[in-house]
């Protein structure tokens, strides 16, 4: 089963050890950004397969989320529809391994599908919850990324994590976005954001529809807390990597 320090995937060559990295990685099996444990060949220098722990095939059984009632998700190592379908949480097109429910025919990336749906930071009182916005209900903040309210691939919505007061909201797949284009720009990695500039640039980007420097010192308290919990909904446990990111400019 997941969770034990080897496992076999059936799809590579050779066992995977369980480890636990520093920074960021593609996902050979769903194509997805991730960051913390995961198995990855041990093969050091000649291979550099890495997974998901949710995404080791061997063991998998049906899974259930909160989100979509009365559906039961199998796991599947190849997409089994005919077209590559978008995932219902982020609307994303699925590249890879997928969760699917043959009866709804909704599919998950595997990382989604295990995404919490409330997250509370320690010593804060802020609490973001993932939600669906409706025809007639959407929030009312637009996401920091992208401006908009709502976000779609055909007639499949993104899910968005919404603060508790409804005054910030962020799509899921816009930070899936942002996270990826930062690690591609280098921020998400060791030792990078140790410059004011560096982590400006990186702030910037996850909420370029903000101006840091006008918002107050309450407001950016505020924001910068939101952030902190989205990216830590989106890539997983806390971690150190980008903590210097979230200190407040004068902190």
């Amino acid at each position: 089963m997941p969770g034990l320090d080897r496992q076999n995937d059936g799809e590579h060559g050779h066992d995977l050890k369980l480890e636990n990295r520093e920074g960021l990685f593609i996902c050979n099996g769903c194509k997805e950004l991730g960051f913390g444990n995961c198995y990855k060949c041990p093969r050091v220098g000649f291979c550099n397969y890495v997974l998901h722990v949710g995404c080791i095939s061997e063991g998998r059984t049906p899974l259930s989320n909160p989100l979509f009632k009365n559906c039961k998700f199998q796991f599947y190592q190849k997409n089994p529809l005919t077209v590559a379908p978008a995932c219902r949480i982020c609307a994303l097109d699925i590249q890879g391994r997928m969760y699917h429910c043959s009866k709804r025919k909704y599919s998950l990336h595997p990382y989604c599908a295990t995404l919490h749906t409330t997250i509370t930071l320690p010593g804060s009182d802020m609490k973001i919850k993932l939600r669906r916005g409706t025809k007639f209900n959407f929030f009312k903040s637009k996401c920091l990324k992208c401006g908009k309210r709502n976000r779609s691939s055909g007639n499949v919505q993104c899910l968005s994590y919404v603060s508790s007061d409804d005054n910030l909201c962020y799509h899921v797949a816009c930070m899936k976005e942002a996270c990826r284009d930062n690690f591609v720009r280098g921020y998400f990695r060791p030792g990078i954001l140790s410059n004011e500039r560096s982590k400006f640039l990186a702030l910037k980007n996850l909420a370029p529809k903000v101006e840091l420097s006008s918002v107050g010192r309450t407001s950016e308290v505020l924001l910068i807390r939101f952030l902190k919990l989205v990216v830590f909904a989106i890539l997983g446990v806390p971690f150190d990597l980008i903590a210097p990111l979230f200190q407040p400019s004068g902190s």
